[in-house]
């Protein structure tokens, strides 16, 4: 199950079925906890007190729930287009600050306002982290976000944002296959119509590809959809760690660390 399927509760029969408090259940169980010593690692182990945070597309605040992390809540914003999360994140980290984005997002806020820029936060920030947000949009809202999330860093602020090489192998101890294949499997278990060696063939050489769907390969662009907002499509971006470097020239590429499945981006703000 998706885990827009368990924020939207719509799309998936299994979804359909679990009450309010069952799917906030499942959704604390699959929190990735790990989340801020991913970004801990990709940095440097910088010295975080002291240090702004905002947390773009932060969801209920995983980064502030992992046992390890040392951002003082108050030193912490989230911005997220699910205001159910951003509720939820109030809820257990009432010192920090929580604002919902209503942006429209194809899976997660398809009743969103288009375009919408980036709220005025009334600060800068040291750190900006922006963990599986980039895998969810299309490539030209990637660069208008990025854009936006640049002039809202403080003098010397890194921007660290994550996305998936299609081609990488990331468990190849565990699992015998690419980023790609291994979506596409967890597809195939939910719906066993999927071809997964057909679109792995149509993805070789790909240099960024869209999965709409769970089934629908497009290469090389964004790819097309039915826009309904009663409707839950899940949408992934793919993009190889050669391409993202020629999109951000200026940015540093990190493999994945912590045994997760994401690459990093990182871009500083001069002093």
């Amino acid at each position: 199950m998706e885990e827009v399927h368990l924020w939207r509760a719509t799309g998936a029969q299994d979804a359909q079925k679990l009450s309010v408090g069952e799917r906030r259940a499942k959704r604390r169980r699959r929190r990735n906890l790990g989340r801020f010593r991913y970004f801990d690692e990709q940095l440097g182990y910088p010295r975080w007190i002291g240090k702004s945070v905002l947390d773009f597309g932060g969801n209920q605040g995983d980064l502030l729930a992992d046992p390890e992390c040392r951002i003082p809540p108050e030193a912490y914003c989230c911005l997220d287009v699910l205001e159910e999360a951003v509720a939820e994140g109030r809820r257990m980290f009432p010192r920090a600050r929580w604002v919902h984005y209503d942006r429209y997002n194809c899976s997660f806020n398809p009743q969103g306002i288009a375009d919408l820029p980036i709220p005025d936060l009334g600060e800068t920030f040291d750190l900006i982290l922006a963990y599986s947000v980039f895998t969810h949009t299309t490539r030209e809202e990637m660069h208008d976000l990025v854009a936006e999330l640049r002039e809202r860093l403080a003098p010397g602020g890194t921007l660290a944002f994550t996305f998936i090489d299609p081609h990488y192998q990331s468990w190849p101890r565990k699992f015998d296959g690419n980023n790609l294949m291994w979506r596409l499997c967890r597809t195939r278990d939910a719906a066993p119509e999927t071809d997964v060696e057909r679109l792995l063939v149509q993805s070789r050489g790909a240099q960024w590809c869209a999965l709409v769907g769970g089934c629908e390969l497009f290469i090389d662009e964004n790819g097309s959809w039915r826009d309904d907002p009663e409707r839950v499509m899940t949408y992934h971006v793919f993009y190889t760690a050669e391409f993202l470097q020629r999109e951000f020239p200026d940015a540093v590429i990190r493999p994945p660390v912590n045994g997760e499945m994401q690459h990093c981006c990182l871009i500083r703000r001069a002093t």
